[in-house]
């Protein structure tokens, strides 16, 4: 153990943290970026001709990397660069669901806005709308009813958001997909 800490300090002193970084992370310094919000890096990476459809090791899009971040521009950019809004990873998450699951109301609006769809599951069958009820984020939940969400679609096991979020506990929440599903 100790001598991976020193190695990476080293490499951090030598070769800077761009490298350290990859060593760390394992993966190019883009995803790196796109996890830190720094839509400028994720630019330069685009500018030179890279494909803004590039997964990671674990075949996660960097799309995804850009919406969990909550970097509005970064997730701008690559929309920008013609990036594939629905890619999913090997689970099925895409870049929606993940900003639902991580409460990223304006992340969703922007997906939403430049096509993304809403009503899209992943493996399990949850939706972007079950990932919000699931980690009580309201205001996220608001936006995803707002643009047209279906509160009576089920995941694999039955349960709709209603059903997520009473199994939450968040009173808003509930009144939220109560409303939604009358």
């Amino acid at each position: 153990m100790r001598f991976w800490c020193c190695a990476i300090a080293l490499l951090m002193v030598l070769g800077g943290t761009a490298l350290a970084d990859q060593v760390l992370f394992g993966e190019d310094q883009v995803f790196t970026d796109a996890t830190r919000g720094n839509a400028a890096g994720v630019e330069e990476f685009l500018l030179t001709g890279n494909n803004p459809n590039i997964r990671d090791r674990k075949h996660v899009p960097l799309i995804i990397y850009a919406a969990i971040s909550g970097s509005e521009k970064t997730v701008l950019t690559l929309i920008k660069h013609s990036a594939q809004i629905d890619l999913a990873d090997d689970t099925g998450n895409t870049a929606l669901i993940q900003a639902a699951a991580y409460g990223w109301s304006k992340i969703i609006t922007i997906l939403l806005d430049h096509g993304a769809d809403i009503d899209e599951g992943n493996r399990q069958g949850e939706t972007a709308l079950i990932k919000a009820a699931k980690g009580g984020h309201v205001a996220a939940a608001r936006v995803l009813l707002e643009k047209g969400a279906d509160p009576e679609l089920a995941d694999f096991t039955g349960r709709t958001p209603l059903d997520h979020a009473r199994q939450s506990r968040n009173p808003e929440m509930i009144h939220l997909m109560e409303k939604a599903a009358s």
